[in-house]
């Protein structure tokens, strides 16, 4: 290394200008060893301090002069150490970060200016923050007991049943917080601090820009409490009084930027005199399209092309493409258009998107042209009454005829309580005009019953329906028209399931409809159309939500009828008796732990333990805030996270499925993995 320094035989790949000091910053980052020296196992027989712990750093500096380096920098990593003895058997690992400023000196006035390999050494300041545990407890949750033969069991040598005693295995898993133990009386102290880091070293240039450093820095800290260990601790706790210290040994990889602009080698040629330079500007025609280049708004026009006075091609209809390749020369003004200047149709771009989904077996009805029925609008909270017709409950099961008549009513509805499911129809704000839906609903085979609704509850309004109905006469029945009646209605089946799925998986599906048969399966609903086109958008629509058994079906007058029937063109043959099992995407399907919901700050205390663990995400909902850790994809990863958080003190987390986004029970969860 002497001769590296000093002998001018060895020149460097970067030589310094030996004229100028320029300002080069620079940029590294490292790995080391951490090793400890404090009151735990401050004997150290045996001990070598590069085979410890891992730490990382990252710096950034400057030189001050040629021999004066400054140096921001931060170094994180874990400290620990054990102890075994026959008095004492301690522990600790903490999780120190450290940022600061250093001041390097490099010996430049002792050493050769071409020199490849220099030493350094180093002082400054920095802040140091740690948080320090301890292993008191095996994973079964069992406490250690050092006996005097020198094994580790699961009672003390003392008691009673020290014969039953079971032989125990360090796990090296540091679970328990020192501070919070709180084993020495010290209380609520600061886990920070402040340190002045030493250290030595050498740099080698390495050639462009960039160096290798290897050094070792000792880090005064300003604390005794890192191992939670002082001269004040209790019993055989006892420690001495010097304040602990850590050595970090390490290498890093630098580079320095060169702010000095490098110089531009111009090669002489011919010149030529202003006067030729300006005919050049104002005559040259690149594109040789009749406008010179200064005014020529499109350089580079193909060769033939029309252009108008600024040089551009001509576009009459001002679509953006030129008149010369224009399929469509009187595109309407703001039509979106191909390449080809051909207007893209909305029926255009539907028929793309839905032949690339394959919806449903079923084509676009390009000459149809129709309004829609009833629009699946999101069902808002009612907070004053509406009148509404009653046209069927149900708590055990339905015959697959009245499902079909229910279905064939384009703005039915369900409303659970309990056990039990209400199937509606209307939303009327005066009773008469409820009335004469029932009567027409009874001559369509439908009967019903006129109930008023209020905030999500049926009210028996017998009363008020009588009265009503005596005012209004024999001719209310054949006043007024049925919406769907005589109309095919498509709805769009998400699946029929054994079991009733939780009310989670259709969050954001504001008009389903549930109807469970008498066959046992719970069939799940959405949409009412008349027009087949804005049905199969609905169907996509379920697809990519994860829904892969969705299926159009047609009801009409109480029955179901075939697809061809509500105008689609169908590609194969429709099995109108076939009831498939839903399927859900199970890809889609994820497990989370729930670790804390807040409807304000969050506590600074819970705060470090979410940073402490990792990986947790804040979801927002409208009454608060949930916070959610991992994404697993089976249940017992997720269980075995969750235990893992209970033990770092959040003791209310729990497992939470997840469906394309939406948080589910995770016993729901499990059964849609298990299901077909």
């Amino acid at each position: 290394m002497a001769v590296a320094f000093f002998a001018p035989a060895i020149q460097a790949q970067d030589v310094p200008d030996s004229a100028t000091f320029r300002i080069r910053p620079t940029f590294g980052a490292g790995v080391g060893m951490f090793a400890f020296y404090g009151d735990i196992g401050r004997s150290h027989e045996g001990y070598d301090p590069l085979l410890s712990r891992l730490g990382y750093r990252f710096r950034a500096g400057a030189p001050l002069t040629r021999w004066l380096d400054i140096t921001l920098f931060g170094l994180f990593g874990r400290v620990g150490a054990n102890e075994r003895s026959l008095d004492r058997n301690l522990n600790f690992e903490s999780r120190v970060t450290t940022g600061g400023l250093l001041l390097t000196y490099n010996f430049h006035q002792l050493l050769h200016p071409a020199r490849v390999v220099e030493p350094y050494i180093s002082i400054g300041i920095e802040a140091i923050e740690f948080v320090s545990k301890t292993d008191l407890y095996d994973a079964e949750g069992r406490r250690y007991h050092y006996w005097s033969d020198g094994t580790i069991r699961d009672m003390d040598e003392h008691d009673p049943n020290a014969g039953l005693a079971i032989r125990l295995q360090r796990d090296h898993t540091y679970e328990s917080d020192i501070r919070e133990l709180d084993l020495d009386g010290f209380g609520h102290y600061a886990e920070r601090t402040w340190g002045v880091p030493m250290g030595i070293g050498a740099r080698m240039r390495l050639g462009g820009g960039f160096d290798l450093r290897i050094g070792t820095e000792l880090h005064l800290t300003g604390t005794d409490l890192i191992d939670g260990v002082t001269v004040d601790s209790r019993e055989e706790r006892q420690g001495d009084a010097k304040n602990d210290r850590f050595l970090y040994s390490s290498f890093s990889i630098n580079y320095a930027i060169d702010t000095q602009r490098k110089k531009i080698k111009r090669t002489k040629g011919p010149t030529l005199s202003n006067d030729a330079l300006d005919q050049i500007a104002l005559r040259d025609d690149e594109d040789q399209d009749g406008v010179s280049d200064m005014h020529d708004a499109c350089p580079h026009t193909p060769p033939g092309t029309k252009v108008d006075q600024h040089g551009c091609p001509l576009d009459g209809d001002g679509d953006g493409v030129p008149d010369d390749i224009d399929l469509e020369l009187t595109s309407a003004p703001g039509a979106i258009v191909d390449g080809a200047g051909v207007t893209i149709t909305d029926e255009d771009m539907l028929k793309a998107y839905l032949n690339y989904k394959d919806s449903a077996n079923a084509n676009i009805v390009s000459s149809r042209v129709e309004s829609i029925g009833p629009a699946p609008v999101a069902v808002k909270k009612r907070n004053k009454r509406s009148y509404v017709v009653q046209v069927g409950t149900e708590v055990e099961g339905i015959s697959e005829d009245m499902i079909d008549r229910i279905l064939s009513i384009p703005d039915v509805r369900t409303i659970v309580k309990g056990d039990t499911t209400f199937y509606v129809v209307g939303d009327y704000a005066a009773i008469p005009e409820a009335v004469r839906r029932e009567l027409a609903l009874t001559q369509q085979g439908m009967p019903g019953k006129v109930m008023a609704e209020e905030n999500g509850a049926l009210i028996d309004v017998a009363d008020e329906v009588a009265k009503s109905r005596a005012a209004m006469g024999e001719g209310a029945a054949t006043s007024g028209t049925t919406p769907g009646s005589g109309e095919a209605i498509v709805r769009v089946q998400l699946g029929a399931f054994r079991h009733r799925l939780s009310k989670d998986i259709f969050a954001g599906i504001d008009d389903l409809v549930v109807l469970k048969g008498d066959d046992g399966l719970t069939r799940y609903y959405t949409g009412s159309y008349t027009d087949i086109n804005e049905a199969a958008k609905r169907k996509v629509d379920m697809l990519l939500r994860g829904f892969n058994g969705a299926f159009l079906v047609a009801f009409k007058d109480g029955e179901r009828v075939s697809l061809k029937e509500a105008g689609a063109q169908l590609t194969g043959r429709e099995d109108l008796d076939a009831v498939p099992e839903g399927t859900i995407d199970k890809s889609l399907v994820r497990y989370r732990v729930q670790v804390g919901t807040f409807a304000g700050n969050v506590p600074m205390d819970v705060m470090d333990r979410f940073l402490d663990i990792g990986d947790v995400t804040p979801v927002t909902s409208a009454d608060a805030v949930r916070y959610y850790y991992g994404s697993f994809t089976d249940r017992a990863a997720a269980e075995e996270a969750r235990n893992m958080i209970q033990q770092k003190g959040l003791t209310d987390a729990f497992v939470v499925g997840e469906l394309g986004g939406r948080v589910i029970n995770a016993d729901e969860a499990d059964r849609i993995l298990s299901g077909p």
